[in-house]
C-alpha cells in the first residue's frame, strides 16, 4: 500500500509502516491536530512523547506489527473507526488494536526553488471555508488567487508559485489495544 492518507486504511497503514520502520518524523505526520494538541506535541517534541507513548501503551508496536487488515466499525464523513485483530500466541487471546481516524484539511504551496519535498503545508479544518478556495458550482471547478498565497510562501513573488493544493485527509485522532471487543460487537472476522 502506498503512504499516504487519502482514506482511513491507507493512513492505518502509513501509521503502522512508519511506527515498524522507527520513521519518526513520519510518525508525527499520522497524527490528527487534535491528537497533537491534546497531547502537546510538536515535531520537535514528538521522540520524547512518543517514548512516553509506547510506555503507556506498551503493546501498541507488537499490535502494530502483528494485527490484521483493519475493518470499519463505523465511518462518519469526518471520522472513521477502524478495528484489527491481534492474533495471540497458541496460549494467549487475540487482542484488539482499535484506532479512531479524523478527516482534516489541509493547503501547501509550492514555489520554484521548493525542494522535491516540501515542508508540510498549512493545515485547516476545512480548506474551503478558510476562504482560501473558491468553488463555482455553475461551471464545477475550484478557484484560487495566487498571489493570496505569496505572504504564505514567505513573500515569493506570485510567478514563482508553481502548485497550490488544497483537500482531506484522514488523520490518527486516538488508538488503543484492548483485550475484548467493545459492547454490541460480536466478530470482526
Amino acid at each position: 500500500m502506498e503512504y499516504g492518507f487519502r482514506t482511513p486504511k491507507q493512513a492505518f497503514e502509513s501509521w503502522r509502516t512508519a511506527v515498524q520502520g522507527d520513521l519518526l518524523v513520519e510518525e508525527y505526520r499520522c497524527f490528527s491536530r487534535r491528537w497533537r494538541a491534546r497531547n502537546g506535541v510538536t515535531l520537535l517534541k514528538y521522540g520524547e512523547a512518543r517514548d512516553e507513548l509506547l510506555s503507556e501503551v506498551p503493546k501498541l508496536r507488537w499490535a502494530l506489527y502483528r494485527a490484521d487488515a483493519p475493518e470499519f466499525l463505523d465511518r462518519q464523513d469526518r471520522s472513521a473507526l477502524l478495528v484489527a485483530r491481534v492474533p495471540g500466541p497458541l496460549w494467549v487471546s487475540d487482542q484488539y488494536l482499535l484506532v479512531t481516524l479524523r478527516r482534516q484539511g489541509f493547503w501547501e504551496v509550492s514555489v520554484e526553488d521548493t525542494p522535491l519535498e516540501p515542508e508540510f503545508g498549512d493545515q485547516v479544518e476545512d480548506p474551503f471555508r478558510s476562504q482560501l478556495f473558491w468553488f463555482d458550482e455553475e461551471g464545477d471547478r475550484f478557484f484560487v488567487i495566487v498571489d493570496d498565497f505569496s505572504d504564505r510562501a514567505e513573500g515569493a513573488d506570485p510567478g514563482s508559485i508553481h502548485l497550490v493544493a488544497a483537500g482531506w485527509e484522514w488523520k490518527i485522532d486516538d488508538f488503543t489495544v484492548v483485550d475484548e471487543l467493545p459492547d454490541g460487537i460480536e466478530s470482526i472476522e
